[in-house]
């Protein structure tokens, strides 16, 4: 009987699904924060998550929360916030950019029709409550 013969260059091993995507590496931006063209359309997002570094910046402007406070409110570690924050310090002009495109989007949704579902459905349950 043959042995079974195992080349190294053709032992072809899973990728780990924290390093690929479709075969496409996560880019390392910073310390802890990471990119990917598939994930969150390429935002920066802190790594082995999909919490993007404009929530946290939008958590920590809006709403006045520290470190710990949006630690807590996400259940993230600590250090993973501040890595964001780190990155938010380094690029705050990039950041508050995507933040300020991303209220425009969110008013023009609500303004427009696909925007206000509540309406309709509301008027839909008062016209079906209305008819015997």
């Amino acid at each position: 009987m043959a042995e079974k013969r195992v080349d190294k260059e053709i032992e072809r091993q899973k990728p780990d699904i924290r390093e690929h995507i479709d075969g496409v590496k996560f880019h390392q931006l910073a310390h802890g924060i990471t990119t990917h063209p598939l994930v969150r359309s390429g935002r920066p997002c802190i790594e082995g998550t999909t919490i993007m570094v404009t929530t946290i910046a939008g958590l920590k402007n809006y709403h006045s929360m520290d470190a710990q406070q949006i630690a807590d409110h996400l259940w993230l570690e600590l250090f993973m916030v501040q890595d964001a924050l780190n990155f938010y310090a380094d690029h705050t002009d990039y950041i508050d950019t995507e933040l300020q495109l991303d209220d425009i989007n969110h008013e023009q949704m609500v303004e427009s029709h696909y925007g206000d579902f509540s309406r309709e459905i509301l008027s839909r349950r008062e016209s079906v409550a209305r008819d015997p």
